[in-house]
Parts: structure tokens; sequence; C-alpha cells
């Protein structure tokens, strides 16, 4: 091996990887539009999903594109769990695109006649219209120019090579398939891109460096190494889009250790359907043709397997605000029986309050950096709170007794109130770091206010049983009256002119009367929850517990 054989690899590579980022970045811009609407509009079926990953990798040409893409949909919550894998295994099957693309044209390319003029014409068109979409055409033009460019010189190189090189060098039988994967898979994580390391690979067996049993390991270890960029993707991300990359590592690896263990077989299977369709004989075209028949097996064998596969993910990477978010009483076997099922509406009620007032608890006494964690518990009630409605939904439309139907409206209003509670909550976070900026006075007033409110939220009588309307109506017209104090205390410092901008004055009016929001709504929830059970207890009586939601229901 001398030092322009080095060179000339490298070289080689070089231009493949620029030809593929050029190609990739020039495609994205063109079709960036279309590639979002595919993945949101058209993925909801598997095999629709399997479409447009497949479709979508061989538009752009790099497959881990696509599977970020979908990872961040996934993770913006556009995209299902179950929609995602689809799309990641079609993408898997459209990455044999380039494979086929190196082996039927790139291999066979003159560089004279395709390669330097499509350079020549994308440049041109490029210059002429930057910033557009047919700039962006021409620079997919000079990608592809510069990709063939690349593998016309890896295959030069490696035909000089070859008479130096010989296997026998090198372990023999299974341990070199493996040793052949390894390099494939590290070339992949290295330059991040598959159909790189693939032309590689084609470009060695075309150039008679490597056997094809050879290439055929190299290009499993280019398929594992694929899931490298998807695995860095979801660092720090969501659950469900690190359960997608998952999708893609169980794929990779399930059909690589298939074809590793059957290697001599399905490079056999692979010839002989090569002279039974009439396609070149050439080693690359049967290592194009193993790449998509490996493929095509795992989207078989997943076919069957994906249910179970999907499954099995919504069991990993559960975090608390999953486990939160899940109801724990709701039973859809108690639809049958509405006083049963109005029970457990409750109770899933008592424990959504409790996640509400704990998270405004935490948030409330400390602000300082407690922004993400209530963003996320935000999130947990709005989920939960959603499940509630759905839940009272189903009993609503059921045959229901004397007492359900008033009971079902107490319960849906105090869900309105736990909701407003947590969204007034999140407004409070938004402006959390303007209150610095207030006047000695003020920031007292707006502290005590506060810790007086995370004492109620976190007494035990808020949400337990023995909590009465008279107690809590008290408690609602004390806030009322230390927000009335409140705005004094502001409005005073306006006027002597303590607030460094009028800017202030408004955040400061604006936080004492979201505080004031949390506090209403916590008072009403808690009402509504007790006039709630009270007709439950007693649907047919007018007694004290029908005058408790008829009072509710009066000072609302």
């Amino acid at each position: 091996m001398n030092i322009e054989n080095v060179t000339g690899l490298l070289g080689g590579v070089g231009l493949v990887l620029v030809g593929m980022w050029l190609m990739t970045e020039g495609l994205k811009v063109a079709a960036g539009q279309s590639l979002k609407t595919v993945l949101e509009r058209w993925t909801n079926t598997r095999l629709k999903g399997l479409a447009a990953g497949f479709a979508l990798t061989t538009l752009v040409q790099f497959s881990s594109a696509v599977v970020i893409a979908t990872i961040g949909f996934v993770n913006a919550g556009v995209m299902t769990l179950g929609q995602a894998i689809w799309v990641v295994f079609g993408s898997n099957v459209g990455t044999a695109m380039t494979t086929w693309v190196v082996a039927t044209i790139g291999l066979n390319v003159n560089i004279q006649v395709l390669a330097l003029p499509m350079i020549g014409i994308g440049m041109a068109v490029r210059l002429t219209a930057p910033g557009t979409s047919r700039g962006a055409l021409g620079e997919t033009v000079t990608g592809f120019g510069l990709f063939f460019l690349g593998v016309a010189v890896l295959k030069e190189m490696f035909e000089g090579l070859a008479p130096g090189f010989s296997l026998d060098m090198l372990p023999g039988g299974f341990l070199q398939d493996v040793l052949f994967v390894l390099i494939g898979f590290a070339i992949t994580s290295l330059v991040q891109s598959s159909s790189a390391s693939i032309a590689v690979a084609l470009s060695a067996v075309a150039g008679g460096m490597i056997g094809l049993e050879a290439g055929a390991a190299t290009v499993i270890g280019a398929n594992l190494g694929s899931t490298v960029p998807a695995i860095l993707a979801v660092i720090n991300a969501t659950p469900n889009a690190k359960r997608v990359a998952a999708s893609h590592v169980i794929f990779s690896l399930t059909m690589g250790v298939i074809a590793l263990s059957l290697l001599p077989i399905f490079v056999a299977v692979c010839a002989w359907l090569a002279q039974a369709g009439r396609l070149p004989s050439e080693p690359a075209t049967v290592l194009a043709l193993f790449h998509t028949l490996f493929n095509v097996c795992g989207v078989i064998l997943f076919w069957f397997l994906g249910e179970r596969l999907t499954k099995r993910l919504q069991t990993m990477f559960v975090s608390q605000e999953e486990n939160d978010a899940r109801p724990h009483y709701l039973d859809r076997t108690l639809l049958e029986t509405p006083s049963l099922g109005v029970s457990s509406l409750l109770l899933e009620l008592r424990r959504l309050g409790g996640l509400v007032t704990a998270a405004g608890v935490s948030y409330l006494s400390d602000p300082t950096g407690q922004g993400a964690y209530l963003r996320r518990r935000v999130g947990v009630v709005a989920q939960l709170s959603e499940t509630i409605r759905e839940y009272a939904a189903m009993i609503s439309v059921a045959r229901l007794t004397a007492g359900v139907p008033d009971t079902l409206a107490h319960i849906l209003r105090a869900l309105q109130h736990w909701n407003g509670l947590s969204k007034e909550l999140q407004s409070l976070a938004d402006c959390a770091q303007q209150e610095v900026r207030f006047p000695e006075a003020v920031r007292n007033e707006v502290t005590s206010y506060r810790m007086k409110l995370v004492d109620f939220l976190s007494g035990s009588r808020l949400l337990s049983e023995s909590a009465d309307v008279r107690w809590l109506t008290e408690s609602g017209q004390s806030f009322e009256e230390g927000y009335i104090h409140a705005k004094q205390v502001i409005l005073s410092a306006a006027a002597k002119g303590e607030f460094e901008r009028l800017v202030y004055l408004d955040d400061a009016m604006r936080k004492i009367d979201l505080l004031r929001r949390v506090a209403h709504h916590a008072v009403r929830a808690a009402m509504r929850i007790g006039a709630a059970e009270a007709l439950l207890a007693a649907p047919y009586a007018t007694d004290a517990s029908a005058e408790f939601a008829a009072e509710v229901t009066r000072n609302e």
C-alpha cells in the first residue's frame, strides 16, 4: 500500500461524504415542506408509514435525516409511537436504493460524460438561484456528481490495492465476517452516513479487494451504524422519542444477527436471484440485492411482531410523568353501573387535585429554576384531565339514576377548575423573572400572599372529606381580601414612584392577580368535589348533603 493509494482513498471518501451532504441538504430544502406534510398526514396506517419512510429516504438519500425528523415529530407529540415505528422500518428499506444507485450507475459511471457535467451544471444552477428551491436542486445535482466521482475514485484505488491485499491475512470464517461487520459499524458511526459506508463496501467489492461475503458483512455493520445518529438524537428527549430510537436499534440488530448467522446462505440466495432475474452478474449487484432482501425480510418479520413490539416499547423508558398521567381508578367495567363509575371519577379527580396542588406547592415555595418541572406537571394534568373528561362522557350516555347527572356536572366543573389552576401556575412561571424588579414593600407583599397560598394548597384539609363549604368560603374571602390589600400596596408604591419602570407595575399587578386566580380555582374545585360527593352519598334526600351541594352552586 503506497501513499498515493492512501490519499486516494481519503479523497474518495471525502468526495462521497461531500456529495451525500450536498444531496441531502439540497433535497431537504427543496422538499422540506413535503417531508413535514408526509410525516404529519400520511402515516396513519402501517402500510402508509412504511411507504412514507421508504419514499422519503429514497428522496433525500439519507435515512438518518428521516429517522431524526420522525423522532422530532414524536417528541413534539405530532406522531404516535405506532406511526413512527413503521416510518423507521420503511426508512431502513429506503437505504437500499442508494446501494442500487451505486451498483448500477456509480460503479459504471463515465466521469467525463456524467459526473463532471453534473457538478458543473449543478453549481451553475446553484449560483444563479441562491436561496431558492431551484438553487437547492442545483446543490442536489452537484452532490450526485461529487458522489459518483467519489465512488469512481474509490473503485480505482481499491483496484490498485487489490493485488497486494489478501483476506488470508485476516481471521477466517465467522470471525472474518464479524470483523467486517465491526468495520462497517465503525465507518458509519464516524461519518454518520450508512450510504457512504455502503458505497465504500461496494467499491471495495467491485475493485476486487474484498469478497462478496465480506462486503455483505460490511453492509450489515453499516446498517447497525445507522442507529448511532438516532441514539444521539434522543438524549434528553421524551420517552416516546427514545422508544422510536429503540425500535430502530431493535430492527437493525435483529436483522443484523439473523443476516450474519445465515450470511453464506443469504449471499447464495441473492446470487441465485440475480441470475434468475437476469440482473447484471457483477458482485455489486448481488450486494445491492442482499441489502434490499435482508431489510425487506425484516419488515415482513416485524409486520407480525409490530403490535407486540409497540406494547413492549411502551413499558420502556417510562417517566414519572407518564405514570402520573395514567388513571389509577377509572375502570371501563364500571361503566355498566354509572354510580360506581362516578365514584371512581371522584377518586381520580381527588388524585388529580393532589397532583395539581403538589405542583403548585413545589413551584410557589421556590419559583427559581422550577419552570421546566412545572411545564412537565402541567402536561401531566392536561393528559389526565382529558382521560377523566372522556370517562365522564362515556358515563353520561348510559342510563343514569337520580342524582348522577348533577354529580357529573359538579365533577366536570371541578375538572375545569383544576385545569384552570394549572394554567395559572404556568402563567406565573412565564413572568417569574420580573419579581426582583419590584420595590421591597411590593415584593414582600407578593411573597407573603404566595406563602399563604402555599400553606393553603399543602394543607391536608383542602382535599379531605372534612372540607366544608363554610371553611372554603372563608378561605376564599381571605384570599380576596389579601388580594385587595396587595393591590393597594402596589398602587401606593407606584404613586410614590418606587417602580423603576411602569412595565414592572403591570407585572406586579399581573402576578398578584394570577396568585388570586390560583386560590380561586383551588377553593372552587374543592367545593365542587364536596358537592359531588354529597349528592352521590344522598341522591334521593334533601338533608345537609343536598344543602351542601346547593350552597356550592349558589357560591360559584
